[in-house]
């Protein structure tokens, strides 16, 4: 018997967790047991765009003859997280019970997945129903021919998915001469994704960063170093409006942008949308002036740069901002483990109502 979290796709407060009858596992596949994983603002991001950009699609729940009651017409979806898993039975040449694996899991407490394209690095998952999706989220590592994945452990989880995303968009606006803008506003400024690029925007010691968070967490953003200039949503005003500016968006709240257009107008320069931890927030509106929201996927990035540096040289590059940003994090994230369903509901819960505390980093098994 297994469990799973299954997720209403038009009200991601409600949920349901259900148990499954463990099939025998197929010839060419393995079983993992998952955790722990992480729970961020970014698995929220990856619900409000899992239809946009296909995320509901990895861990169908028909894929795997997930049973419930539909004549309430709930559409269930399950929310992808990143974390490790071991393998625990193995049909799969060159792969052994016991090997630790990192990448993208359901929460659930065991999967099966069907290894393709097998390295000593890791392999692809080619069950079938995800081979035409984005092979970023195919990729799983083995973590013991991965080094950087033994350092602060209990972080990788937590931030290397999302500083990977700071990391390609801090490439991507240096690469653009930062649109010609004398300063980077990143909102929903104490977010791990906004806190590892404004850290990689600060490294490189090219632009102005600045940032714009709730009121409550405005003191342990600045407390990280990271920013220039901070201001709570409400002091947007406090701002310089002179200043050409680009916009990375992790919050999607429209309200927030409108106030944001209105005191910048035709001085944004760029704006990138990249997240939607305020995901009951209004649309972004339509702008007046200035440059229109544009899209970030980090993954179209990402397979750019390999194309450019290869695999080597992008770790390198990666690796470069990477470690010094995990060295960094201990001074402001603490970890904390819960094993169980209830302990993550609660969890859950917090984040979904942006009640979660931006210094706990949160690991998880069912």
């Amino acid at each position: 018997m297994s469990q799973t979290l299954l997720v209403n796709k038009k009200d991601f407060a409600e949920v349901a967790v259900v148990t499954l009858d463990d099939s025998p596992l197929e010839a060419g596949c393995i079983r993992v047991k998952i955790g722990p994983w992480a729970l961020t603002a970014n698995n929220v991001t990856y619900m409000v765009t899992g239809d946009q950009i296909g995320y509901w699609h990895y861990f169908a729940p028909q894929a795997y003859d997930i049973q419930m009651d539909e004549t309430d017409g709930i559409p269930w979806g399950r929310m992808p997280v990143w974390g490790f898993a071991h393998v625990t039975e193995s049909r799969a040449k060159g792969i052994r019970e016991g090997t630790q694996i990192y990448g993208f899991f359901p929460v659930a407490d065991q999967i099966d997945l069907r290894p393709v394209k097998l390295s000593p690095m890791g392999f692809q998952d080619g069950t079938e129903h995800r081979t035409k999706l984005h092979s970023v989220y195919n990729s799983y590592s083995f973590t013991g021919a991965d080094p950087s994945l033994a350092i602060h452990p209990d972080l990788q989880p937590i931030l290397r998915p999302l500083f990977t995303t700071s990391f390609l968009i801090e490439d991507f606006l240096a690469d653009e001469n930062f649109f010609g803008a004398d300063q980077v506003l990143l909102l929903s400024a104490s977010s791990k994704t906004a806190l590892g690029t404004a850290f990689c925007l600060k490294q490189s010691g090219r632009i102005k960063v600045a940032g714009l968070t709730s009121a409550r967490n405005e003191a342990f953003a600045k407390n990280t170093g990271f920013y220039d200039e901070l201001r709570p949503y409400k002091a947007v005003s406090a701002l310089d409006p002179a200043l050409k500016t680009a916009v990375v968006d992790m919050a999607g709240n429209g309200e927030v942008m409108a106030r944001v257009y209105e005191h910048f107008g035709e001085n944004i320069v760029y704006n990138c949308m990249v997240g939607k931890s305020h995901w009951q927030g209004k649309r972004p509106p339509k702008p007046q002036a200035g440059a229109a929201p544009v899209m970030f996927f980090a993954p179209d990035r990402a397979k750019l740069r390999f194309s450019d540096w290869g695999a080597k040289g992008f770790a390198e590059n990666l690796g470069a901002r990477w470690i010094p940003f995990l060295s960094a994090a201990e001074d402001w994230l603490t970890v904390d483990h819960k094993a169980g369903v209830e302990p993550f509901l609660i969890s859950y819960k917090a984040l979904l109502d942006g009640e979660a505390s931006p210094d706990t980093g949160h690991l998880f098994t069912l």
